[in-house]
Parts: C-alpha cells; sequence; structure tokens
C-alpha cells in the first residue's frame, strides 16, 4: 500500500465537505458546525492560501493501476507558532472505506516528516476527545505522549461537556 500528501487546491472542496458533513466524521470533530462548499472556500483563501494552515490531501496509489491516485483524507497543520517552533496537526477524517489505521499512520508519519524537516518546528500536539481510545492508541503509537487532560473542555450541542486529551511529539 502506497499513500503521498499532495498540497489541497480549491478542486478539493467538493470532497472534503462531503467528508467534513458526514456524522462519523462530525463526531471526532471540535467544531461541529456545518461546512458548505462557500464556507470551505472561503477557508482555503483565508487561512490556506495565506500560510496559516498548511494543508494537503491524503492521496492512495492504486495498486493495479499505478499511475493513478485517489483523495482518501486530508490532513493540516495550524496553530503555527514560528517563534517557538510548535504547531498543531489535524486530521480531518472521511466516510473514505481506504483511511483505516495504516493509512492514517502513514499520512501521519508522512506530515510529521515534513512539519519537522521541511517546515523546521521542534513540538507538534494534537487534541482527540478523551473518549476516543482508538485515535489516542494511534498517535501513542506514532510516538506521541500524553501532555494534559483538559477536563470538560468542549460543550457539546446536546449541553454536555466533553474532556480532551493533549498528545504531543517532539523532534528526535
Amino acid at each position: 500500500m502506497e499513500i503521498f500528501l499532495r498540497s489541497v487546491t480549491p478542486n478539493d472542496g467538493e470532497k472534503i465537505v462531503e467528508w467534513r458533513n458526514n456524522l462519523h466524521v462530525i463526531n471526532h470533530c471540535i467544531d461541529k458546525s456545518p461546512v458548505t462548499e462557500e464556507s470551505n472556500a472561503c477557508f482555503f483563501n483565508e487561512k490556506v492560501l495565506t500560510g496559516q494552515y498548511i494543508q494537503y490531501m491524503v492521496e492512495k496509489v492504486d495498486e493495479d493501476f499505478r499511475t493513478f491516485s485517489y483523495p482518501i483524507a486530508t490532513v493540516y497543520l495550524k496553530d503555527l507558532d514560528n517563534i517557538n517552533h510548535k504547531c498543531e496537526l489535524g486530521i480531518f477524517s472521511s466516510n473514505d472505506e481506504e483511511w483505516q489505521d495504516i493509512t492514517k499512520e502513514m499520512a501521519i508519519k508522512q506530515l510529521l516528516e515534513k512539519a519537522f524537516n521541511e517546515y523546521n518546528f521542534h513540538k507538534i500536539y494534537v487534541y482527540v476527545f478523551s473518549d476516543c481510545l482508538d485515535e489516542i492508541a494511534l498517535f501513542k503509537k506514532i510516538g506521541f505522549k500524553r501532555e494534559a487532560l483538559l477536563k470538560e473542555e468542549i460543550l457539546l450541542q446536546d449541553s454536555c461537556y466533553r474532556d480532551i486529551v493533549r498528545l504531543y511529539k517532539m523532534r528526535i
């Protein structure tokens, strides 16, 4: 299996909107507001093009036709602190059947490689709902360590609070 990261483009908007509005995906997002093609285009222009976010599409290489690849998810870096050399890593999950633990792990490792070696970050952190044990386990497998538990950090629409775990990885 082979994947690679490519820079996101405006043409990816339709796929990103489809993924983001999927109920399974929304359940893993801190911001649960629906995304439209218009709001995604504004985000791209205001955040990605200005360099506030570094966003990539995760492309899976077709195993039968090696010259063909297709998008299965998107990953990004945000809250870029170039003074302290740290940023937040985000996975924008998809409902694509190809987006499984192995492809997630590969995409995160490739994004970490870029974050540490191309963008010169020293520390990468991620926020995960504390009850998403599979996601926490995946990040720990990649070498992230638990840094903090943020109690009742997020208020959901059902008026319930959820805890968030902050995990981090440092450049070796």
